[in-house]
């Protein structure tokens, strides 16, 4: 079978997790934060960190993987390699044909939300259906065709779309005015006390720290893989806690907490216009469109090469499926099955929020806990490793997978304590698609 050809280099790599993982989430989830921990600042730089554990302690562990293989089919081939081709063949079935392609077709009906934002467009439900699967199918193709143009928009849009989260942590750690009024169409939200409450800010937050192990699946086209894959997994989530942690700080010094909590969604265009000015501030929409597609083209990225490593192994029958064009350098089948499964999760999306199956909830939330919860499996082989003395850092083979299985565990509480009865179905239905897969492997 012809080889992968070595495109992508570290800088790629470390903006695919950090371009994946900040999306548009971070801009609207600092209310949300405040509001699970009464506007406590301390308690909320708390969840981050929490919350930031299942990626920080997470790539850690599984830095120690990447340096011992670069298979192809990304975090499958770690349970492959280092606990079962069963597991790994169950697993990769849901990552394949539900997780990922679930939060490709979420991310793209944002990205066609603020996209009819910024144009003054009130566009309905399926109208913003219709240009998230236009989303879809152009960044699809983008990625068949010319795979460094889409590396260069991934590294592009990754920076642009840190330039308000670091003006406003800047401006934040400095800004000696006193903070606005809460303009008076809003309701006033004061800072109280929510005992243990807080922890169930978790399960908002979740989707702002996911997607990050999308990279893995570009292993066989990274260069010098084995050193550069386990960099990425190390300075990319580092960069991302930073940020985070600085923004948050920096727009409660800016507005105050109960101006956040009672603006809601507005207060980050609020912080943006006191820096700007309203006209400039405005420009935070494009940059927001450019944040959630630059999410979008990162999972396409890796999520177009799943199915094609899935065929490669066996596990799906299909020559098709396994077989790399020797011009594009990816399965043109597997990217166009990635890009069928994605639009049908983004009918299913419409038929479930016209008819409001999930009471409001949508469907990137059935995997996301699930997912985390399948990490675990991996940071208990890391651990043996160290036991067996392979590993020998203590921290990236002891200290980072408890961390980690502590983060996912503690995401599984939040999420229950939230919504005990959807999280519960969610699981069960992630579990079935494992199931499947199981089913197909043995066959």
């Amino acid at each position: 079978m012809k080889q992968h050809t070595k495109t992508y280099g570290l800088m790629t790599a470390v903006a695919m997790i950090v371009g994946i993982v900040i999306g548009s989430g971070i801009y609207f989830r600092a209310d949300d934060i405040l509001t699970y921990t009464g506007g406590d600042l301390g308690l909320g730089l708390l969840v981050l960190i929490i919350g930031a554990s299942c990626i920080i302690f997470g790539s850690l562990s599984l830095s120690e993987l990447s340096q011992r293989t670069d298979a192809s089919g990304g975090v499958s081939s770690y349970y492959e390699a280092f606990i079962s081709p069963r597991i790994a063949a169950a697993i990769g079935f849901f990552q394949t044909f539900v997780y990922f392609p679930s939060i490709t077709a979420i991310v793209s009906w944002v990205a066609a939300i603020y996209t009819f934002l910024a144009l003054g467009v009130n566009a309905d439900f399926r109208s913003q259906i219709w240009l998230a699967a236009g989303y879809i199918v152009l960044f699809t193709a983008l990625n068949l065709l010319s795979r460094k143009l889409a590396g260069h928009f991934q590294s592009l849009s990754t920076i642009v779309k840190m330039i308000p989260l670091i003006l406003v942590a800047l401006a934040g750690i400095f800004w000696t005015q006193p903070q606005p009024e809460i303009p008076a169409e809003f309701a006033v939200q004061p800072v109280r006390a929510v005992g243990w409450g807080w922890i169930t800010a978790l399960l908002p937050l979740a989707f702002s720290y996911d997607g990050w192990t999308i990279v893995v699946s570009i292993a066989p086209e990274l260069r010098d893989a084995k050193r550069n894959l386990p960099r990425a997994l190390i300075l990319g989530p580092i960069v991302i806690l930073l940020t985070y942690l600085l923004f948050f700080y920096g727009l409660t010094r800016l507005l105050g907490a109960s101006f956040i909590m009672s603006t809601g969604d507005s207060a980050i265009q609020y912080a943006m216009n006191t820096l700007l000015g309203e006209r400039l501030g405005n420009l935070l929409l494009v940059i927001i469109i450019i944040s959630v597609l630059g999410v979008t083209n990162g999972i396409l990225l890796g999520g177009m090469r799943l199915p094609q490593a899935l065929a490669e192994r066996g596990w799906i029958r299909s020559q098709r499926l396994a077989r790399i064009h020797p011009s594009y350098q990816v399965s043109i089948a597997s990217s166009l099955l990635y890009a069928g499964i994605s639009l049908s999760w983004l009918v299913a999306h419409y038929f479930i929020q016209s008819h409001n199956l999930l009471q409001g909830r949508d469907i990137s939330e059935i995997s996301i806990v699930f997912n985390y919860l399948c990490l675990i499996l991996l940071y208990i082989a890391v651990f043996q490793l160290f036991r067996k003395r392979v590993v020998q850092n203590t921290l990236t083979g002891f200290v980072a997978p408890i961390l980690a299985s502590i983060g996912s565990l503690l995401l599984l509480i939040g999420s229950l304590i939230a919504s005990p009865y959807y999280v519960l179905i969610f699981l069960v239905f992630c579990l079935s698609s494992c199931l499947i897969g199981y089913v197909l492997y043995r066959e």
